[in-house]
């Protein structure tokens, strides 16, 4: 979500940017009621859905922008392999040359394509879930499938699936930001909304990503769209970065500022959680989400960190599989890890909640 539209869909938007959602409300109401009968139409019956002979769980939200759906999928995916269960990730493969294709990722013990081919996310989870098959597929009911004939999965983590109603699930969780919540409460384009908010309703649980905080009006918010299930929070561990070059883990060192730069969602919580490891961060960069670094990107960020004496370049783990293949030799390159973690037991009530509903379904 860029700067411009986070100013309008924010819960109380500031002058002209109320004026802007306000005139768009029109619009934002017409995009509502399509998709409300849309899902109506799933739910009568009148447009069918696949029925997958495996377990299927969405990781998706009902907002635009960043919430946290790549880390919590890699966390659950993991989660279930260290459980005994056989699983698999279904992507959708967003900005690959390769989207609208269905195409194995990686086997669980070989990446097979790059982030250019299957996008960025895909590939971050295919790098961080070794032993699990990562798909892409537009039609997630084909990646199901796929995961199900080619490497035996009993079950299958949808990313960013929760409006993809063409495929029946076992279980939807739906992420939303700790700090913005539901936003001004209006459809895509006078909001933030991709469906009506009483679509929530259809959420299995809600996970509440409080990295940056968490206002009080949110959970009141979430209840009044109508949701009654369990809402469980969770936050970014404190960020680590390790050398790209060697994955060598790399400590602060006040002499040596960072030029921080990133394609996400939303960087500030990445230039913010980086200050509060205590990385000095001298300058940062943003680029549009799901960029796809070029050697002349690379060339420019080496340059401004030169003309201002900065040593280092830090960045994502989801920037990381973007860069160029060949990378310069005098430049040191920097990527953070994160973990995720919650209140006191929160992630291991998570899992049990999860496990108990995929048992229910069997």
């Amino acid at each position: 979500m860029s700067r411009l539209t986070g100013a309008a869909y924010h819960r109380r938007p500031n002058f002209p940017w109320n004026i802007l959602s306000a005139l768009l409300i029109p619009f934002g109401l017409i995009y509502g009621l399509i998709l409300s009968l849309r899902a109506r139409a799933y739910r009568q019956g009148w447009f069918s859905a696949a029925r997958p002979v495996c377990r299927v769980v969405s990781v998706g939200n009902l907002t635009l922008g960043g919430t946290g759906k790549t880390p919590v999928t890699a966390w659950l995916a993991r989660d279930l392999k260290d459980s005994g269960q056989a699983v698999a990730v279904v992507s959708r493969g967003y900005r690959g040359s390769r989207e609208g294709w269905c195409c194995v990722v990686s086997d669980g013990a070989t990446r097979l394509l790059d982030a250019g081919q299957a996008g960025d996310e895909p590939v971050l989870l295919a790098d961080a879930l070794p032993g699990v098959p990562v798909i892409i597929s537009a039609r997630r009911s084909i990646g199901v499938e796929t995961a199900v004939s080619r490497f035996s999965s009993r079950i299958v983590i949808c990313d960013d699936a929760f409006s993809h109603l063409a495929l029946r699930r076992d279980l939807d969780l739906v992420l939303i930001h700790g700090r913005d919540g539901l936003g001004n409460g209006r459809c895509f384009p006078a909001g933030p909304l991709r469906e009506p908010a009483g679509a929530i309703r259809r959420a299995g649980a809600v996970l509440l990503n409080v990295t940056a905080g968490e206002e009080p009006e949110v959970e009141p918010e979430i209840r009044r769209s109508g949701f009654t299930g369990p809402i469980f929070r969770f936050r970014y561990g404190q960020v680590r970065l390790a050398s790209l070059s060697d994955r060598r883990s790399v400590e602060p060192a006040a002499d040596k500022p960072l030029l921080a730069f990133a394609a996400i969602a939303r960087p500030e919580d990445f230039f913010q959680g980086l200050a509060r490891a205590g990385w000095p961060v001298a300058a940062s960069r943003v680029f549009p989400d799901h960029h796809l670094y070029t050697p002349s990107d690379l060339s420019a960020l080496i340059a401004l960190a030169k003309s201002q004496n900065i040593s280092r370049l830090a960045t994502t783990a989801k920037d990381a599989v973007k860069l160029p293949a060949k990378l310069p030799a005098n430049v040191e390159i920097l990527v953070a890890d994160f973990s995720l973690e919650g209140p006191e037991g929160e992630l291991r009530r998570l899992s049990d909640f999860v496990a108990a509903r995929l048992r229910e379904t069997i």
